[in-house]
Protein backbone atom coordinates (compact mmCIF):
# COMPACT_ATOMS: atom_id res chain seq x y z
CA UNK A 1 0.00 0.00 0.00
CA UNK A 2 0.86 3.36 -1.35
CA UNK A 3 1.14 6.60 0.90
CA UNK A 4 -1.75 7.96 -1.23
CA UNK A 5 -3.75 5.28 -0.77
CA UNK A 6 -3.33 4.82 3.07
CA UNK A 7 -4.01 9.03 3.83
CA UNK A 8 -7.85 8.40 2.69
CA UNK A 9 -10.46 11.68 3.35
CA UNK A 10 -11.36 9.28 6.39
CA UNK A 11 -8.27 9.89 7.78
CA UNK A 12 -8.50 14.15 7.42
CA UNK A 13 -11.92 13.67 8.70
CA UNK A 14 -10.81 12.35 11.78
CA UNK A 15 -7.74 14.53 12.49
CA UNK A 16 -10.10 17.97 11.91
CA UNK A 17 -11.58 17.14 15.41
CA UNK A 18 -8.45 16.37 17.28
CA UNK A 19 -6.29 19.47 18.98
CA UNK A 20 -2.96 19.32 19.14
CA UNK A 21 -1.64 20.33 22.04
CA UNK A 22 2.60 20.04 21.89
CA UNK A 23 4.62 22.17 23.60
CA UNK A 24 5.69 24.20 21.50
CA UNK A 25 7.93 27.55 20.51
CA UNK A 26 5.76 30.03 18.34
CA UNK A 27 6.35 33.34 16.98
CA UNK A 28 3.47 36.25 16.24
CA UNK A 29 2.31 35.47 12.92
CA UNK A 30 -0.90 34.16 10.69
CA UNK A 31 -1.34 30.98 12.97
CA UNK A 32 -4.33 30.03 14.73
CA UNK A 33 -2.82 29.30 18.21
CA UNK A 34 -3.95 31.61 20.96
CA UNK A 35 -1.36 33.47 22.75
CA UNK A 36 -2.15 35.90 26.07
CA UNK A 37 0.24 38.26 24.41
CA UNK A 38 -1.99 41.41 23.13
CA UNK A 39 -1.68 41.61 19.32
CA UNK A 40 -3.87 42.60 16.35
CA UNK A 41 -5.57 39.39 15.34
CA UNK A 42 -9.68 39.86 15.16
CA UNK A 43 -10.59 38.14 18.45
CA UNK A 44 -11.23 40.59 21.27
CA UNK A 45 -9.33 40.49 24.24
CA UNK A 46 -9.71 43.36 26.60
CA UNK A 47 -10.37 47.07 27.34
CA UNK A 48 -7.49 49.66 28.35
CA UNK A 49 -7.51 53.30 28.95
CA UNK A 50 -6.57 54.95 25.85
CA UNK A 51 -2.89 57.02 25.98
CA UNK A 52 -0.90 59.19 23.79
CA UNK A 53 0.60 57.74 21.40
CA UNK A 54 -2.52 54.52 21.24
CA UNK A 55 -3.73 54.64 17.58
CA UNK A 56 -7.21 55.78 16.71
CA UNK A 57 -8.27 52.83 14.76
CA UNK A 58 -8.68 50.93 17.66
CA UNK A 59 -10.30 53.17 20.32
CA UNK A 60 -14.09 51.87 21.30
CA UNK A 61 -16.31 55.07 20.30
CA UNK A 62 -19.48 53.02 21.73
CA UNK A 63 -17.49 53.06 25.41
CA UNK A 64 -17.22 56.80 24.35
CA UNK A 65 -20.08 57.78 23.65
CA UNK A 66 -21.55 56.42 26.91
CA UNK A 67 -19.00 57.21 29.31
CA UNK A 68 -17.42 59.99 27.68
CA UNK A 69 -14.17 58.16 28.48
CA UNK A 70 -11.62 57.21 25.58
CA UNK A 71 -10.76 52.95 25.62
CA UNK A 72 -8.99 50.96 23.51
CA UNK A 73 -10.02 47.32 21.86
CA UNK A 74 -7.16 44.47 22.86
CA UNK A 75 -7.10 41.47 20.88
CA UNK A 76 -5.64 38.44 21.66
CA UNK A 77 -2.19 38.05 19.08
CA UNK A 78 -2.18 35.13 17.09
CA UNK A 79 1.15 33.17 17.24
CA UNK A 80 2.48 30.44 14.57
CA UNK A 81 4.52 27.35 15.53
CA UNK A 82 7.73 26.51 13.74
CA UNK A 83 7.75 22.43 13.07
CA UNK A 84 10.76 20.56 12.24
CA UNK A 85 9.38 17.03 11.12
CA UNK A 86 13.05 14.49 10.78
CA UNK A 87 11.85 10.93 9.11
CA UNK A 88 15.04 8.51 9.30
CA UNK A 89 14.50 7.04 5.84
CA UNK A 90 17.49 4.94 6.25
CA UNK A 91 17.45 1.31 5.29
CA UNK A 92 16.47 -0.14 8.67
CA UNK A 93 13.20 2.10 8.43
CA UNK A 94 12.37 -0.06 5.33
CA UNK A 95 12.08 -3.23 7.15
CA UNK A 96 9.01 -4.45 7.93
CA UNK A 97 5.46 -1.78 8.30
CA UNK A 98 7.69 0.83 9.42
CA UNK A 99 7.85 2.76 6.24
CA UNK A 100 4.44 3.11 5.71
CA UNK A 101 3.76 4.02 9.16
CA UNK A 102 6.74 6.99 9.49
CA UNK A 103 5.47 8.47 5.94
CA UNK A 104 1.68 8.47 7.34
CA UNK A 105 2.15 9.68 10.68
CA UNK A 106 3.99 12.19 9.28
CA UNK A 107 1.08 13.41 7.15
CA UNK A 108 -0.86 13.30 9.63
CA UNK A 109 1.20 15.86 11.71
CA UNK A 110 1.60 17.89 8.82
CA UNK A 111 -2.06 18.08 8.19
CA UNK A 112 -2.93 19.18 11.78
CA UNK A 113 -0.14 21.62 12.35
CA UNK A 114 -1.31 23.03 8.30
CA UNK A 115 -4.67 23.20 10.38
CA UNK A 116 -3.43 25.49 12.92
CA UNK A 117 -1.61 27.78 10.05
CA UNK A 118 1.76 26.57 12.02
CA UNK A 119 4.82 26.42 9.68
CA UNK A 120 5.46 22.67 9.04
CA UNK A 121 8.87 21.80 7.82
CA UNK A 122 10.30 18.07 6.96
CA UNK A 123 13.92 16.76 6.86
CA UNK A 124 14.20 13.49 6.00
CA UNK A 125 17.49 12.05 6.19
CA UNK A 126 19.76 12.21 2.75
CA UNK A 127 17.17 14.10 1.10
CA UNK A 128 16.20 17.74 -0.11
CA UNK A 129 13.66 19.09 2.39
CA UNK A 130 10.46 20.55 2.18
CA UNK A 131 9.89 23.68 3.97
CA UNK A 132 7.23 26.38 4.68
CA UNK A 133 4.26 24.48 4.23
CA UNK A 134 1.46 26.43 6.26
CA UNK A 135 -1.50 26.08 4.38
CA UNK A 136 -4.03 22.78 4.63
CA UNK A 137 -4.61 23.37 0.56
CA UNK A 138 -0.93 22.24 0.21
CA UNK A 139 -1.27 18.95 1.84
CA UNK A 140 -1.55 17.03 -1.18
CA UNK A 141 2.00 17.93 -2.21
CA UNK A 142 2.90 17.19 1.06
CA UNK A 143 1.76 13.21 0.69
CA UNK A 144 3.32 13.07 -2.88
CA UNK A 145 6.36 14.32 -1.64
CA UNK A 146 6.28 11.89 1.58
CA UNK A 147 5.24 9.07 -0.41
CA UNK A 148 8.32 9.28 -3.27
CA UNK A 149 10.92 8.93 -0.25
CA UNK A 150 13.38 6.37 -0.19
CA UNK A 151 14.37 4.28 2.56
CA UNK A 152 18.00 3.28 1.92
CA UNK A 153 21.49 3.60 3.35
CA UNK A 154 23.05 3.77 6.76
CA UNK A 155 25.18 6.83 9.02
CA UNK A 156 25.33 8.97 11.53
CA UNK A 157 22.06 10.76 12.78
CA UNK A 158 24.09 13.12 14.50
CA UNK A 159 26.48 14.00 11.37
CA UNK A 160 23.25 14.59 8.91
CA UNK A 161 21.34 16.19 11.42
CA UNK A 162 24.47 18.85 12.29
CA UNK A 163 24.36 20.74 9.18
CA UNK A 164 20.37 21.39 9.03
CA UNK A 165 19.46 24.78 9.54
CA UNK A 166 16.87 23.74 11.74
CA UNK A 167 14.31 27.18 12.61
CA UNK A 168 13.32 27.65 16.35
CA UNK A 169 10.78 25.19 17.74
CA UNK A 170 9.61 21.97 17.54
CA UNK A 171 11.07 19.27 16.16
CA UNK A 172 9.65 15.57 15.90
CA UNK A 173 11.84 12.86 15.06
CA UNK A 174 11.00 9.08 13.81
CA UNK A 175 13.03 6.89 14.13
CA UNK A 176 13.90 3.56 15.11
CA UNK A 177 17.15 4.70 16.47
CA UNK A 178 19.11 1.93 15.32
CA UNK A 179 22.89 3.38 15.16
CA UNK A 180 25.97 3.99 16.75
CA UNK A 181 24.87 7.67 17.94
CA UNK A 182 25.21 8.26 21.19
CA UNK A 183 21.56 9.07 22.09
CA UNK A 184 22.27 11.70 24.56
CA UNK A 185 24.34 13.68 22.06
CA UNK A 186 21.97 13.44 19.62
CA UNK A 187 19.11 15.11 21.82
CA UNK A 188 21.54 17.70 23.09
CA UNK A 189 22.22 18.90 19.61
CA UNK A 190 18.75 19.19 18.77
CA UNK A 191 18.97 20.86 21.90
CA UNK A 192 21.40 22.87 21.57
CA UNK A 193 19.30 23.85 17.87
CA UNK A 194 16.70 25.65 20.62
CA UNK A 195 14.40 22.56 19.68
CA UNK A 196 11.70 21.49 21.43
CA UNK A 197 12.14 17.96 20.69
CA UNK A 198 9.49 14.41 20.39
CA UNK A 199 11.58 11.26 19.69
CA UNK A 200 9.01 8.70 18.63
CA UNK A 201 10.84 5.42 18.11
CA UNK A 202 9.33 3.42 15.26
CA UNK A 203 9.86 -0.14 16.11
CA UNK A 204 8.26 -3.12 13.77
CA UNK A 205 6.29 -5.83 16.26
CA UNK A 206 8.85 -8.31 15.05
CA UNK A 207 11.56 -6.10 16.37
CA UNK A 208 9.63 -5.77 19.45
CA UNK A 209 8.85 -9.44 19.90
CA UNK A 210 10.88 -12.15 17.78
CA UNK A 211 9.31 -15.54 18.08
CA UNK A 212 11.96 -18.92 18.41
CA UNK A 213 11.93 -21.18 15.30
CA UNK A 214 14.44 -22.76 12.71
CA UNK A 215 18.08 -21.25 12.05
CA UNK A 216 18.30 -18.02 10.10
CA UNK A 217 20.73 -15.60 8.62
CA UNK A 218 20.13 -11.94 9.38
CA UNK A 219 21.18 -8.73 7.43
CA UNK A 220 21.74 -5.39 8.12
CA UNK A 221 19.86 -3.50 5.44
CA UNK A 222 22.17 -0.61 5.71
CA UNK A 223 25.52 -2.16 5.96
CA UNK A 224 24.36 -5.62 4.12
CA UNK A 225 26.51 -7.65 7.08
CA UNK A 226 25.46 -10.91 7.19
CA UNK A 227 25.19 -13.20 11.06
CA UNK A 228 23.96 -16.40 11.40
CA UNK A 229 21.47 -17.28 14.43
CA UNK A 230 19.52 -19.63 16.29
CA UNK A 231 16.48 -17.78 18.19
CA UNK A 232 16.66 -20.06 20.84
CA UNK A 233 15.29 -18.84 24.19
CA UNK A 234 18.37 -18.00 25.40
CA UNK A 235 18.92 -15.38 22.12
CA UNK A 236 15.78 -13.97 22.14
CA UNK A 237 16.50 -13.37 26.35
CA UNK A 238 19.85 -11.47 24.97
CA UNK A 239 17.75 -9.72 22.09
CA UNK A 240 15.21 -8.72 25.01
CA UNK A 241 18.13 -7.47 27.31
CA UNK A 242 19.88 -5.77 24.50
CA UNK A 243 16.19 -3.56 23.07
CA UNK A 244 15.50 -2.99 26.69
CA UNK A 245 19.25 -0.81 26.96
CA UNK A 246 18.48 0.60 23.38
CA UNK A 247 15.14 1.54 24.47
CA UNK A 248 16.33 3.00 27.91
CA UNK A 249 19.50 4.73 25.91
CA UNK A 250 16.73 6.84 23.66
CA UNK A 251 14.19 7.71 26.79
CA UNK A 252 17.32 8.78 29.01
CA UNK A 253 18.78 10.69 26.07
CA UNK A 254 15.19 12.82 25.23
CA UNK A 255 14.94 12.88 29.17
CA UNK A 256 17.98 14.83 29.92
CA UNK A 257 17.41 17.14 26.68
CA UNK A 258 13.35 18.08 28.50
CA UNK A 259 11.83 15.95 25.61
CA UNK A 260 9.00 13.41 25.40
CA UNK A 261 10.07 10.12 24.63
CA UNK A 262 7.18 8.53 22.70
CA UNK A 263 6.95 4.39 21.75
CA UNK A 264 5.09 3.09 18.59
CA UNK A 265 5.17 0.02 17.76
CA UNK A 266 4.16 -0.07 13.88
CA UNK A 267 1.29 -2.36 14.12
CA UNK A 268 -0.56 0.20 16.37
CA UNK A 269 -3.20 2.99 14.92
CA UNK A 270 -1.76 6.36 14.26
CA UNK A 271 -4.26 8.45 16.28
CA UNK A 272 -2.99 6.36 19.18
CA UNK A 273 0.34 7.63 18.39
CA UNK A 274 -0.70 11.13 18.01
CA UNK A 275 -2.57 10.69 21.39
CA UNK A 276 0.75 10.14 22.70
CA UNK A 277 2.08 12.98 21.42
CA UNK A 278 -0.42 15.17 22.56
CA UNK A 279 -0.87 14.20 26.46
Amino acid sequence: MTLREAFTSEYMENLKKMTLQLKTETTAGGGRRKSRAKGQSVEFSDFRNYVAGDSIKNIDWKSYGRLDKLFIKLFMEERQANVNLIPDTSGSMGFGDKKLQAQLLCACLTYMFMLNMDRINIYPLNTAPLTDLTSPSRIGQAVDYLDRLEFAGGGSLIQQIRPLALRQGTCIIISDFFTDDNKTELFKLLAYKKQRIHAVTLLDKTELAPESGEDVTLEDSENLAQMPLTPDKAALRRYKEALDRHLADIANGVKRAQGQFCLAPSDVRIMQIIRQLVQ
